[in-house]
């Protein structure tokens, strides 16, 4: 029962990373040296956005809020909050640096609807990041590898979204070929991320709401998941189809 228990919060894990990452890729350019998606990421205390993603495959709609909710020197805390119908998910990490790499990673407190907040063993994190990481190459069509992918400047445009209407910088992401990734807006007064709209073969993604008051939603003391017998091994391996790092 233990172990079914773990496999399902490996599940939820990866949802939750996958999640983390759409929303904190990075690519090289000339905009800071911290996490960034397609631009900046700004680690300001109480900074947050929400944004409404649209899966262009299945027609899904869910919402994702991102948060910085306290900034102690090279460290801070972020949360992603993911709502799909009546699905909410939330993934809270302590963070040095770039938390696109599960590395940089020194605590994941995880919530998963009205179930109890559980804080998950680092093994355990780092296996479901590299699952994840897998899966989001596979749906997003970005390569594992970006060192070919750059980042195309096309100049100042207006764009009205949920949250409000604004001018600021398109670009596009193209591979080695020439192919368009992605196609987006930044407006680097929008925090954390900078990110107005982005539109990729995949998804579209539309900033509903923007603040400055930012406070988690994982209210109670977390537990810590145990890991049970059998599974310490589990995130040494690579289970079939997951490729190592």
């Amino acid at each position: 029962m233990e172990v079914v228990k773990m496999r399902r919060a490996l599940t939820v894990t990866i949802a939750a990373l996958l999640t983390l990452l759409s929303a904190t890729y990075i690519f090289a350019d000339d905009m800071g040296s911290i996490p960034r998606i397609f631009g900046t990421f700004t680690p300001v205390a109480g900074a947050w956005s929400e944004y409404e993603v649209l899966e262009k495959d299945t027609g899904k709609s869910l919402t994702m809020r991102m948060s910085v909710l306290e900034v102690m020197g090279d460290k801070f805390w972020y949360e992603v909050v993911n709502r799909e119908g009546n699905a909410v998910n939330i993934i809270k990490m302590l963070v040095k640096g770039d938390p696109n790499d599960s590395e940089n990673i020194q605590r994941l407190i995880m919530k998963s609807g009205d179930n109890p907040a559980q804080e998950m063993p680092m093994d355990f994190v780092k296996m479901g990041r590299r699952m994840a990481k897998q899966t989001f190459s596979q749906r997003s069509g970005v390569p594992a590898d970006i060192s070919g992918i750059k980042v195309k400047e096309l100049g100042k445009l207006e764009v009205t979204v949920p949250g409000g209407t604004f001018t600021g910088d398109q670009k596009q992401l193209v591979d080695e070929e020439g192919d368009i990734l992605a196609t987006f807006v930044t407006y680097d007064k929008v925090l954390p991320f900078g990110i107005i709209v982005s539109d990729s073969k995949e998804a579209v993604m539309k900033l509903m709401a923007n603040g400055t008051d930012a406070k988690s939603l994982i209210t109670e003391e977390a537990g810590v998941m145990q890991m049970p017998p059998g599974m310490p091994d589990m995130p040494r391996g690579t289970p079939p189809g997951m490729m190592k790092e």
